[in-house]
């Protein structure tokens, strides 16, 4: 049988030998991680070596916590603003595509809300910002995986900087001289959905409105250890065998090494064939985890999707809003897989090119 690849962008593919051990550990039983109370032991141990593990893969100070939530990344467009405003009710965002739309919209129920810069192509240098000097925080979004634009280093601001960084945490390096805050859900690159971590320095807890529910308040999981409300077993699990594959396999250096060769190839092919596929996002800023891009006629797109599947290449359509093609390059995407979407891309940009109109 052909073999299938899913390009996903909801959530990457675990290794398959992460996969394995997640299986095994889920097997009817005592041991079962699927019955492991988080009151435990045990638990604490896996927190804590999770924990310790994403700290030496990221280089994260100590004077930064580690929170473990349950839920999805999209929770905190609300929690950012209930935990940091402070009494200032003043925050910038970036707006740079659609996930960073819904932050904004997210954040606008409870703070006055400026776009410091908008990022549709490129992102601007940072001297043409404008930013509000009474915000608490300024958001970014670091990779759209919607519109293909990523953020290829932060900027050094005057204010706190806050990092959606859902789709490409654990693919880069990280300055935490630069960021006051970094989130992320862990189901496209460090697991599975249901946890998203938040690394966040102590000098922004204590800020929380005070009619923040308290499993939401920062301030309140850092000092229970996350462990306020029932905390994601499961996931945690996951990203604790994630983290430390990705750390078996050379560390976020050789996980930022293969975004860039893979998606060096992707948009090769793409720029090879530009008679058939037309990319928005200019070339220093388009991302090496979800290259977006679109048929030179729109009319092909459903004939692209159909052949790709055929050729085993499943889930390349581009976001429901948006549209066009997408590729999600994770940390847990075979080589193989890569190799197979390259060769496609290039065979479809031969065979099917789209007749040019006067």
């Amino acid at each position: 049988m052909r073999t299938r690849f899913s390009f996903s962008a909801a959530a990457g593919p675990l290794p398959p030998e992460v996969a394995a051990d997640v299986a095994d550990a889920c097997r009817a039983g005592p041991a079962s991680i699927l019955s492991l109370p988080f009151t435990s032991p045990a638990f604490r141990r896996l927190q804590e070596q999770t924990e310790a593990c994403l700290r030496r893969l990221l280089a994260v100070p100590d004077d930064f916590r580690v929170l473990f939530l349950a839920g999805g990344a999209s929770a905190q467009f609300a929690l950012l603003p209930l935990n940091l405003l402070g009494a200032s009710r003043r925050a910038c965002y970036v707006d740079s595509g659609h996930w960073s739309r819904r932050a904004i919209a997210e954040a606008k129920r409870y703070a006055h809300v400026s776009i410091a810069a908008r990022a549709f192509e490129r992102v601007p240098a940072t001297a043409e910002w404008q930013l509000d000097p009474l915000a608490a925080y300024c958001h970014v979004t670091s990779n759209e995986t919607a519109d293909g634009l990523q953020f290829d280093d932060f900027p050094a601001l005057p204010l706190p900087l806050v990092a959606d960084m859902t789709s490409d945490l654990l693919t880069r390096p990280l300055d935490f001289t630069r960021l006051a805050l970094v989130y992320a859900g862990t189901q496209k690159t460090i697991g599975t959905p249901g946890l998203t971590v938040v690394i966040v320095h102590e000098r922004l807890l204590g800020r929380t409105r005070p009619e923040t529910p308290r499993v939401m308040d920062y301030a309140a999981q850092a000092a229970a250890g996350s462990r306020l409300c029932t905390p994601p077993v499961f996931p945690i699990f996951v990203a604790h065998r994630m983290l430390h594959w990705i750390e078996s396999r050379g560390g976020v250096a050789a996980m930022a090494a293969a975004a860039q060769r893979r998606s060096d190839a992707v948009y090769a092919a793409l720029d090879e064939g530009h008679s058939a596929y037309a990319t928005r996002i200019d070339a220093p800023f388009r991302s090496r985890i979800n290259p977006c891009f679109r048929l030179a006629d729109d009319s092909l797109t459903a004939l692209f999707l159909h052949a790709a599947e055929a050729a085993g290449l499943r889930d390349l359509n581009g976001h429901p809003d948006v549209g066009g093609i997408r590729a999600s390059l994770y940390n847990g995407v075979a080589d193989s897989a890569v190799d197979a979407l390259v060769s496609f891309l290039r065979a479809f940009a031969q065979g099917r090119r789209p007749v040019r109109r006067a």
